[in-house]
């Protein structure tokens, strides 16, 4: 059921599609010979997570000590929450998985560490939805900057990070879901900005499914057959310490 599932349009895709989608598109960047950008990705917990602390930090009218190193997003920015995961500082882009749970509806979060900007992918793109989708990757600009100024590593120049929220824009210009393909839509354009492409107009959503169902079955066999762990994937661990 679960290529079923990824295989046939409108069908929803689940947090276990998305999570190993998003894990597959990390260890391809992460490992990649040559990477044509510099990314980690995030996991459905993370949003989650995020969700849950930006509801308390609210209600407490912004208690900032709600927000430490010892909190599992510390964790995730750190590289350590995720195997195959990347500390933060060294990547250009973060990308996320956005569950919209009122809407049913999945959308992308990628947040340009540089620019200090968050760009939201949305294939159902109405005034409502829209709104919906901008609230959503509000949690993150806000909470994030307070996290990064827990580490020296985002610091510029000695100066404390900018704790503002990031500021929020809405990429234009997609295409759009016409049934319950959201799911797809965001690892798809996700696979679009990690390969530098530019997102076509005219998605179809068949194609992109099929290929999505066989590379993941194909991916799924090989480590079934040559007895392949997620952890051997990698290249050889240097012996020396990751002291971030």
């Amino acid at each position: 059921m679960w290529f079923h599932k990824l295989a046939y349009p409108g069908q929803c895709l689940t947090n276990s599609h998305l999570d190993i989608i998003f894990s597959y598109l990390r260890k391809k960047g992460k490992y990649a010979k040559e990477p044509k950008v510099k990314f980690t990705t995030t996991d459905c917990l993370f949003f989650k997570t995020i969700h849950a602390l930006y509801e308390k930090f609210v209600a407490q009218k912004k208690d900032h000590s709600l927000i430490t190193a010892q909190h599992a997003i510390a964790d995730y920015i750190r590289g350590r929450k995720m195997l195959c995961g990347s500390p933060w500082h060294l990547c250009d882009h973060v990308l996320f998985i956005i569950h919209m749970e009122t809407e049913s509806h999945w959308i992308l979060g990628r947040l340009n560490i540089e620019e200090r900007r968050m760009y939201m992918y949305n294939s159902l793109s109405t005034a409502m939805k829209d709104s919906a989708a901008i609230k959503a990757c509000q949690q993150f600009a806000v909470l994030l900057p307070h996290f990064f100024a827990l580490f020296d590593e985002f610091k510029k120049e000695n100066k404390p990070v900018c704790l503002d929220p990031f500021e929020v824009v809405k990429v234009d210009g997609l295409p759009q879901q016409t049934s319950n393909d959201c799911g797809c839509f965001v690892a798809s354009f996700a696979e679009y900005f990690i390969d530098m492409k530019p997102i076509p107009p005219i998605f179809d959503v068949e194609k992109h499914r099929d290929r999505l169902a066989v590379l993941f079955y194909k991916y799924a066999r090989m480590k079934e057959v040559d007895f392949i762990d997620t952890e051997n994937e990698a290249p050889p661990k240097s012996s020396k310490k990751n002291l971030f």
